[in-house]
């Protein structure tokens, strides 16, 4: 994070695009869009506002007939107790089958190094993360209108939690009402984010139950069926057949039974959802070099559609976007919870449904 801001201080130098011989022809004739317009303003091109705001994200689509290449990292670090550091690494690629629509096929993968903390198990792996696809349809164009609004839907698929790194089968969607609008041309720019998440969660593995239906905590041998265990010392025949054809100590079916595994159960299905809003501002420090603050309102809830409260938070943090040239640019954001509570836990923070800090650096190549 600290080698992607101390990039602001060379980018000024790059990020004069120094025309090649030809390159303004060679423009019009593949009909290049630029990717925002304050012509309207009688204002030069502007920036791309898709990765100017951070975490907060802007409403620009990419243009029929250019592709756009993203690498991105997203983390967390951060709890009341113990060490937790989550990263995750996504790669993707954008096109546009037409006007105003994206859509974005992507993967990704994971590192956890989780150690010490209260309610998660200590591991420390890389794995691949799953896949999903993110579609964007722009219903206002910032330029013609004062200000940009755009849908978002990414539903996405894994083989682990995000959050804690336990195995098993993730399924979720993101949608995302972006509005932004250029406050001074070419020198100050904002965005608003209303954001929606759900997740479903099923850890791998079952859940194994005795024959009088008890959960176990340890795996036991199967309940088979079978005649009774019958003891074969011979009985006293003073016992008038009170223990005839077995002592005490004859083991009945039923009870044989009481200890072993009658029938198994896929673990139960973990289901979330999250509601907030993000802000942000932009500001052009440099020529092609955009610094920047944002705000963002999250909660936690249990079930797909928000019923039951867990907790909020309030993260905030700057940003840095810098175009190096007609086809490249970076973006970075760090964000710390600076307010919130979770449901049942004192404290001023909520480190139990969030991380105490976020951080985001995302590379783009269009072509």
């Amino acid at each position: 994070m600290a080698l992607a801001f101390g990039v602001a201080a060379a980018v000024p130098v790059l990020a004069h695009d120094v025309p090649r011989p030809g390159a303004q022809a060679s423009s019009a004739v593949q009909g290049r869009q630029p990717a925002s317009h304050d012509e309207a303003d009688g204002q030069k091109e502007g920036p791309e506002t898709e990765h100017l705001f951070g975490f907060t994200t802007g409403t620009d689509v990419v243009e029929p007939g250019h592709v756009e290449v993203e690498g991105e990292v997203e983390g967390g670090f951060g709890k009341r107790f113990g060490r937790y550091h989550v990263d995750g690494f996504r790669g993707a690629f954008k096109f546009a089958p037409w006007e105003g629509f994206n859509i974005e096929p992507s993967v990704t993968a994971s590192r956890f190094s989780i150690r010490n903390v209260p309610g998660l198990d200590n591991r420390s792996f890389t794995s691949f993360g799953g896949g999903g696809v993110e579609f964007r349809w722009q219903l206002l164009k910032r330029g013609p209108s004062p200000f940009g609004l755009t849908l978002l839907a990414a539903p996405h698929m894994g083989l682990l939690e995000e959050d804690t790194g336990v195995r098993g089968r993730s399924q979720g969607l993101e949608t995302r009402l972006l509005v932004d609008t250029a406050v001074i041309p070419n020198s100050l720019y904002g965005a608003f984010n209303v954001i929606y998440e759900i997740d479903k969660f099923r850890p791998r593995g079952a859940r194994l139950f005795s024959s009088e239906g008890e959960e176990l905590a340890v795996p036991l041998a199967p309940c088979v069926a079978g005649p009774p265990k019958v003891n074969t010392t011979f009985a006293d025949p003073e016992d008038h057949g009170e223990n005839a054809g077995g002592g005490p100590e004859a083991v009945t079916t039923a009870e044989a039974q009481e200890a072993c595994t009658a029938f198994a159960r896929r673990k139960s299905a973990e289901r979330s959802s999250r509601f907030g809003f993000a802000g942000a501002l932009a500001f052009q420090a440099f020529p092609n070099v955009y610094l920047g603050a944002e705000v963002r309102y999250l909660r936690a809830y249990e079930g797909l559609t928000l019923q039951h409260f867990r907790g909020e938070s309030v993260f905030v943090g700057p940003t840095l976007y810098a175009k190096l040239n007609r086809d490249w640019l970076i973006s970075a954001a760090f964000s710390s919870q600076v307010a919130g509570h979770a449901v049942g836990v004192p404290g001023r923070l909520d480190l139990d449904n969030f991380s105490r800090h976020e951080f985001k650096l995302v590379v783009k190549y269009e072509y």
